[in-house]
């Protein structure tokens, strides 16, 4: 039965079109760079900074402003007082209060890379690679739809996947789509903070490898220096265990490194998923 595809790839005459070309991928949020430091990370989505620099941007504003950011996770190792940040301004309305978007964190251990704060920006990454033949593991495949809701499920809500694939034989893949932000050692380490969400969706991936239809789980490491990605059995012991299951049923796991600038992601190459 094929999968239902509220929001499709864009299509051109030969099939699904690539959605950047380049291998510089823009961040999902428009608007100019700018230098700041965190002051203080209020709750999870409220980080108070102080602007750095003499641009326009700076000179318009107040040096200490609020910023939102899109990425919930502990982000032990980024959002500490002190450590640099990229802002992109924001407009405010009644809806937002803040007036930038913390985009990327400069990481406090060596060798202190950028690291990318937008997880929900991380399929765009995976389809951009794709496009350009960059996950070897998934060579052939094309996005063909994104967010994804699966029939045929008793749960209501459905629940929803990341992307669609189209692979090599014309067969539908369900592939979802992990953020990676931090790392020991090279290793890029997934999940930050433990995470049921994430386990849903490892217990999905791998009931539906088990019947027999195609799925995958890609790790997409926002920061230059990821030589491997790990499950971190130290923070989510559970989440761990259960992608080494969703291995062994057959779900197709793979990861790739991305190189976080202010200007966008720049896309690496395909990186090993460690499961021992």
């Amino acid at each position: 039965m094929p999968y239902s595809v509220p929001v499709s790839a864009p299509r051109g005459p030969n099939g699904p079109t690539p959605m950047n070309p380049g291998a510089l991928v823009p961040h999902r949020f428009a608007g100019p760079p700018v230098d700041a430091v965190l002051i203080e990370r209020r709750n999870r989505f409220l980080a108070i900074c102080r602007l750095r620099g003499t641009g326009a941007q700076v000179q318009a504003r107040s040096t200490t402003v609020q910023a939102h950011v899109p990425d919930r996770g502990r982000c032990l190792d980024l959002l500490v007082p002190g450590q640099p940040l990229i802002l992109i301004p924001a407009r405010t309305t009644a809806l937002r209060s803040t007036a930038y978007t913390a985009v990327l964190a400069r990481a406090r251990t060596d060798p202190s890379p950028w690291v990318c704060l937008d997880p929900a920006g991380a399929p765009r990454l995976v389809e951009a690679a794709l496009a350009r033949g960059l996950l070897r593991s998934l060579a052939g495949h094309s996005v063909c739809g994104r967010e994804i809701a699966l029939p045929r499920l008793r749960k209501r809500p459905r629940p929803r996947i990341d992307l669609l694939l189209r692979g090599p034989s014309g067969e539908d893949v369900v592939c979802e789509v992990k953020s990676v932000g931090a790392a020991r050692d090279g290793v890029a380490l997934f999940p930050d903070a433990p995470t049921t969400r994430g386990l849903r969706h490892l217990a999905l991936l791998s009931r539906l490898a088990r019947t027999g239809r195609p799925a995958a789980l890609v790790f997409c490491a926002q920061r230059r220096d990821a030589v491997a990605v790990r499950a971190d059995s130290a923070i989510d012991p559970l989440f761990a265990r259960a992608l080494r299951e969703a291995s062994r049923a057959g779900v197709r796991l793979a990861a790739m490194a991305c190189d976080a600038t202010p200007e966008g992601m720049l896309l690496l190459h395909e990186v090993p998923v460690l499961l021992a």
